[in-house]
């Protein structure tokens, strides 16, 4: 047995080696410990995963809304600037009529090049699919039962509702032929209620109409 300086064992430096060796093992984690540490960190992560879900779907409801919206802010704009510009003509055949749901009427409508030209124009509510429809004949036969086209003008609709002011009151409905004066209302008031597809929420738009010619 080989003696150092010190009157030690020479072997002594290598056991107190594995003896620091065992106590660095016995000082790591445990398996109890490190399935704690992943139980807590897929919670983590499951808890971030919710709340991107949930922000991730309240930004897409919040521009479906949006988009919904602007679309019917389109349709009631449209509407009033077209039944602004209605005319009563010297043909005789030439009419202004409406009833609370449907408005049949003859103006200078805007085309594709820029250019106003006289258009029998009508605007209606298909309840069964609540869609907002416009008829439009550029050429008019003054034929309110014949048009060139249907279009859909915004979706989701599911109220349509016109009145018509006369000077004194509000009628639920106009036909020029019995109309004093001009045959045209004073004013005209749409209203369009646009809701989501579950029908679960939505918004009502409502604006006057005035007619230049009355």
């Amino acid at each position: 047995m080989l003696l150092n300086n010190r009157g030690t064992n020479a072997e002594a430096p290598q056991l107190r080696g594995r003896g620091t060796t065992r106590k660095l093992f016995a000082e790591g984690f445990t398996l109890v410990e490190i399935l704690i540490s992943l139980a807590i960190l897929a919670m983590i992560v499951a808890s971030t995963f919710t709340i991107f879900r949930s922000a991730s779907k309240s930004w897409q409801k919040g521009e479906t809304r949006s988009q919904r919206y602007q679309n019917a802010r389109n349709a009631v704009s449209r509407i009033s600037t077209e039944i602004s510009q209605a005319v009563i003509n010297s043909n005789v055949l030439c009419k202004f009529t409406g009833d609370k749901n449907k408005i049949s009427f003859i103006s200078f409508v805007s085309t594709d090049s820029g250019v106003f030209e006289l258009s029998e124009v009508e605007y209606w509510l298909d309840g069964a699919k609540r869609l907002l429809m416009r008829n439009d004949d550029v050429e008019p036969d003054y034929d309110f039962g014949t048009y060139d086209h249907s279009d859909i003008l915004s979706d989701n609709v599911s109220q349509l509702e016109f009145s018509y002011f006369d000077g004194l009151v509000w009628l639920d409905a106009w036909n020029s032929d019995e109309a004093s004066g001009v045959g045209l209302p004073k004013a005209v008031k749409i209203k369009i209620r646009v809701e989501d597809k579950k029908a679960k929420e939505g918004e009502t738009f409502e604006v006057i109409a005035r007619l230049r010619t009355a």
